[in-house]
C-alpha cells in the first residue's frame, strides 16, 4: 500500500512538472517574435487629424517594411487612466515596439517603464517626456517652441504689432504646451512690446471650459484682438465663444495642432492660422527605427520635426497636404 502510494505520488508529480513545463515552454513560444512583427501606435486619442495623420505615416513605412500595426487610443485626450492601460495591454501582449504619443507628461512614466522592462524598443513621438533616451527608447518630437513662436509671429502680423491678446489652453501636464507657450511669449516679449497679453487660461482638453473662458475674457477686454491657443481642443472651445457672437473675423484666432473641422474654418477664414505638427513623419520614421532596431541598431536618443504654419494661403498646397492627409 505504501509502495503504490508513493509511486502515485510519484506519477503526479511527474505530471505536474510536465504541465508546468509545458505551459512555460508554450509561454516562450507565444511570446516569440512572429513570422510577421507587430508595432503597437497607441496616440493621444482616436478620430483627430493630428493622429490619423500619424496612423498614415507608420502604416506607409510599415507596408513597406512588411510588419503589421496594431492600432488603439483612449476616446479623448484627457483619458489618462485610459492610455495607461493601453500600454499596459502591449507590454503584456506579443508585441514587437511600441510608438507612444503620451497625453500625459508625468502619469504615463510608470507604464513606459513597465514596457521597457519587457524588452520592448519604444518612440515616444510629438512631445519629450522626463525620462532619459536609452538604446531602446527614443524620440521623434515636434519642436513646441518653434511652433509657439511662429503662431505668436502670425499674431502679431495681423494685428500690425500692437493690442490686447489672450492666451487659451494652458496645461502644465499637456505635453508639448507650456513649450509652446514659451516660445510664443519670448518672441512676443522681445519683438513686440506693444501687443499686451491680457489672459491666460488653461483648458488643453476641455472645449466646453475653454469656450466659458474666453466669453469671460471677452467681457472684462472689449478691446481684445487676438487669441492664441496652444491645442486642437482649447482652439475648438475658442471658436466656439467667436462664433456664438459673430466675431471669428473681427478677433483673429490663431491656433496649435490639426485637426479636418478647424483647417475648415481656416479656409473659409474664420480661424486666422494653425500650426501644425509632422505627425506624418513622425510616425513614419518611428516604424522604420523600431524595425531597426530588432536588427539590433539602437534608436536615436532624439530628432526634431519642424511645424507648418497653415493659413488660408496655403492650406491647399502639397506642403500642407503632408500634415493633413488621412489614411485611405
Amino acid at each position: 500500500m505504501v509502495v503504490m502510494t508513493a509511486r502515485v505520488s510519484a506519477w503526479v508529480t511527474g505530471v505536474i512538472l510536465l504541465t508546468i513545463l509545458g505551459g512555460g515552454a508554450y509561454w516562450i513560444q507565444s511570446r516569440r517574435s512572429p513570422a510577421v512583427p507587430t508595432i503597437a501606435v497607441v496616440p493621444q486619442t482616436t478620430g483627430a487629424m493630428l493622429w490619423e495623420v500619424e496612423h498614415l505615416g507608420a502604416k506607409t513605412a510599415a507596408e513597406r517594411l512588411k510588419c503589421h500595426l496594431y492600432w488603439n487610443a483612449p476616446t479623448s485626450e484627457n483619458d489618462v487612466a485610459g492610455q495607461v492601460m493601453l500600454i499596459d495591454r502591449v507590454t503584456s501582449g506579443n508585441y514587437q515596439g511600441l510608438i507612444l504619443a503620451p497625453n500625459h507628461s508625468r502619469a504615463i512614466l510608470a507604464p513606459l517603464r513597465r514596457a521597457l522592462a519587457a524588452g520592448l524598443p519604444v518612440v515616444v513621438v510629438s512631445a519629450p517626456l522626463d525620462f532619459p533616451a536609452s538604446d531602446k527608447l527614443g524620440y521623434i518630437v515636434n519642436d513646441d517652441e518653434k511652433m509657439g513662436e511662429i503662431a505668436a509671429a502670425e499674431i502679431a502680423r495681423l494685428i500690425h504689432g500692437k493690442g490686447s491678446i489672450a492666451l487659451v489652453g494652458l496645461t502644465p501636464y499637456a505635453p508639448g504646451v507650456m513649450q509652446r507657450a514659451r516660445g510664443a511669449e519670448r518672441l512676443l516679449a522681445s519683438r513686440f512690446p506693444e501687443i499686451r497679453i491680457v489672459s491666460r487660461s488653461g483648458g488643453a482638453y476641455n472645449a466646453a471650459r475653454v469656450e466659458e473662458l474666453t466669453n469671460g475674457v471677452m467681457d472684462s477686454h472689449p478691446e481684445l484682438k487676438a487669441i492664441l491657443s496652444f491645442t486642437a481642443v482649447s482652439t475648438r472651445g475658442a471658436y466656439a465663444a467667436l462664433k456664438s457672437r459673430s466675431l471669428q473675423k473681427a478677433i483673429r484666432l490663431v491656433g496649435c495642432e490639426q485637426d479636418s473641422d478647424l483647417i475648415g474654418y481656416v479656409g473659409a477664414g474664420e480661424i486666422a492660422a494653425i500650426a501644425a505638427e509632422n505627425t506624418y513623419r513622425m510616425g513614419h520614421d518611428a516604424v522604420e527605427l523600431i524595425s531597426a532596431s530588432w536588427a539590433g541598431k539602437p534608436i536615436p536618443a532624439k530628432s526634431v520635426t519642424p511645424p507648418l504654419l497653415i493659413t488660408k494661403q496655403n492650406f491647399n498646397s502639397a506642403e500642407a497636404s503632408l500634415f493633413t492627409s488621412f489614411p485611405r
